[in-house]
């Protein structure tokens, strides 16, 4: 019985014993699992690569201590982590995941065979290896077709969304490759299709990853064949931070224009070069570095067909057209103010419009225009205005038609036909003595009438004939005598001095360039309505002196056809046309031109003198 209760008990021990030791021989499930993997397998000598090193943690507590490779074969140029926490339930037990993912972004120091080594990570007493990484290095230049396409794949977008277009999604930097780079220049433009008139911003950036002390020797595209508008050029370096290909840039506006191309076909913005100053103080040595940056290709649009009649190119942008005309009610002989307004977006300079036609009734006097440019969101704002005196000269409703502007939109890509409202204008008598003055009374008659002429008779007695005294003779000769003085006198007065007015054509060109030299010590002292008035008034005085034309009392259709008659050129009327309605404009303007416009319209008014004069 001994025998069998022994037996009995240990066989019992073993029951419990065999799935203890079962337990124990099972492998412990592993706290942390730790990867890494590059994003190629291949790179050039001045790309990126991006390792991702990914730590998952099964339990809780906080996160172990990761060790980075040594990198002796790449530079270490940006690091960035997420964390991500999640629980689960499975089986009815709660399950815990935490995982931490930690990017690197690395550029090779030479090409050829390069190896990533392996990272660890201490955890709970453990240490757990990724294992190496075998990555080949190529020249520049000589990276696969196949995977310059993965790596643009895999290339993040652009944080300079502002340069891109969001229809066309063009990436400015798309070609960038930091890697051992330090400086970049990079133009970029918003729009690599536009239509002819259409804006098209171009911006010029400096990315660098050095200290930047300034800016020197710029060279900016000299942007032929586009019409140029300043958006923005910052006078100091103001650096923003970004992100290109997970390396960090600091980015400097250089400048900003916006460029309305004149013509269709391939249009080629010139690359712009400027020199960077690196370094900062005394302390720090200042070195200087020139970069270049890249061409840009536009393929310009012309305009779709389906033109409204008589259209003019320049016409194109998002405009709005505006009449008014005050006062409304007026008597005869009083002005009235035509105001027509223009605005939107697009190059108003550019913008050409309909004359008034003439209207029965109302005398018409020249019209003066006046425009504005503003900046709104990186958009050129235009308004145009254009004021006309109008006089009724009959009484009754006077209509002032339809006023009509065609023009391309860009953005809808079509043709719009822009109206005004038609405008009435209710004329009235003026009021007695206030229009005119009566008309004063002549050749009237006194109140008596006409009197009678009364003859008083006498007697008259005869005296000697005068031909029989002494002094009839020599008082005969007196006539002849003075006329022969006067023909002498004037004679000599022909020979002693010249003729006014061949005296006036003469220094004609001197009288002018006076008046300009005089207009030039008015630009000094800042009084720019002098300035134009005394510009203008050179122009007008050697008309008058040289070409006895009178311009000031001309409108600029008769001035042109009296300039035409006296053998000048229609393009030539037409420049000094433009010259004095520039004048007029600015004498009356609140700003009157800038220090560069009046300088310019020195140069104007010299060279349209000289035309005439060699005319």
């Amino acid at each position: 019985m001994r025998g069998g209760v022994s037996l009995k008990r240990i066989g019992s021990a073993l029951v419990l014993f065999l799935p203890v030791a079962a337990l124990a021989a099972q492998p412990q499930p592993r706290e942390v699992e730790l990867t890494a993997n590059a994003d190629a397998s291949e790179v050039e000598l001045d790309g990126t690569l991006t390792l991702q090193i990914t730590a998952t943690y099964l339990t809780k507590g906080d996160p172990g201590q990761l060790q980075l490779p040594a990198f002796a074969f790449f530079d270490l140029v940006n690091t960035s982590s997420s964390e991500q926490v999640s629980f689960q339930f499975m089986n009815g037990a709660p399950s815990f995941r935490r995982t931490v993912v930690t990017s690197l972004a690395l550029t090779p120091k030479r090409a050829g065979e390069a190896t990533i080594e392996a990272a660890k990570l201490e955890y709970n007493g453990r240490t757990y290896i990724t294992p190496q990484i075998k990555v080949k290095v190529l020249p520049v230049g000589q990276q696969a077709p196949a995977a310059k396409r993965n790596q643009q794949q895999r290339q993040p977008q652009s944080p300079f969304g502002a340069f891109n277009d969001p229809q066309s999604g063009i990436d400015p930097f798309g070609d960038v490759r930091p890697g051992q780079r330090d400086l970049l220049l990079v133009a970029a433009v918003d729009n690599e299709r536009p239509f002819v008139g259409q804006q098209v911003t171009y911006t010029l950036y400096l990315l660098a990853r050095v200290n930047v002390g300034g800016i020197e020797n710029r060279v900016y595209p000299k942007l032929d064949g586009f019409w140029t508008e300043e958006i923005e050029a910052p006078q100091q370096l103001v650096a923003e931070p970004r992100i290109i290909e997970g390396v960090p840039y600091h980015a400097y506006l250089l400048r900003k224009r916006a460029l309305f191309p004149l013509r269709a076909g391939k249009s080629v913005i010139e690359p712009a070069e400027v020199g960077v100053l690196t370094g900062f103080g005394v302390l720090f040595p200042r070195g200087s570095t020139k970069r270049t940056s890249q061409s840009i290709t536009l393929d310009v649009q012309p305009l779709p067909p389906g033109k409204p009649p008589a259209f003019d190119p320049g016409n194109v942008g998002q405009w709005q057209l505006s009449a008014t005309a005050t006062p409304a009610e007026v008597s005869v002989g009083s002005p009235v103010t035509l105001r027509l307004v223009v605005t939107g977006r697009g190059n108003v300079r550019d913008l050409r419009m309909h004359k008034l036609a003439n209207i029965p009734g109302l005398r018409a006097y020249d019209a003066t225009t006046n425009d504005k440019e503003s900046i709104d969101k990186g958009q050129v704002i235009g308004t145009r205005t254009i004021e006309q005196l109008l006089v009724p000269e009959q009484t009754g409703v006077i209509e002032i038609p339809v006023l009509s502007l065609d023009a391309f939109d860009p953005v809808l890509k079509q043709y719009r036909t822009l109206h005004t409202e038609m405008i009435e204008l209710r004329v009235a008598a003026a009021a007695p003595g206030t229009a005119m003055a009566a008309p004063l009374a002549q050749n009237l008659l006194s109140g008596g009438g006409v009197r009678p002429i009364r003859l008083h008779l006498g007697a008259a007695t005869l005296s000697a004939p005068p031909w029989s005294r002494p002094w009839f003779f020599p008082l005969l000769s007196l006539p002849q005598l003075g006329l022969l003085l006067a023909f002498g006198f004037s004679r000599a007065k022909r020979m002693l001095q010249t003729d006014p007015r061949e005296k006036r054509v003469r220094l004609a060109r001197s009288a002018a360039s006076k008046r300009l030299l005089g207009a030039k010590a008015l630009l000094a002292k800042g009084d720019a309505a002098a300035f134009y008035a005394e510009v203008a008034r050179s122009l007008t005085g050697y008309l008058a002196d040289k070409q006895g034309v009178a311009a000031a009392g001309l409108t600029r259709d008769e001035l042109s056809a009296a300039l035409v008659a006296r053998g000048h050129t229609e393009d030539l009327s037409r420049k000094l046309g433009r010259v004095l309605d520039d004048c007029d404009r600015a004498r009356f303007s609140p700003s009157a031109g800038d220090a560069p416009a009046r300088e310019a319209m020195l140069g104007r008014a010299e060279n349209i003198l000289s035309e005439l004069d060699r005319a």
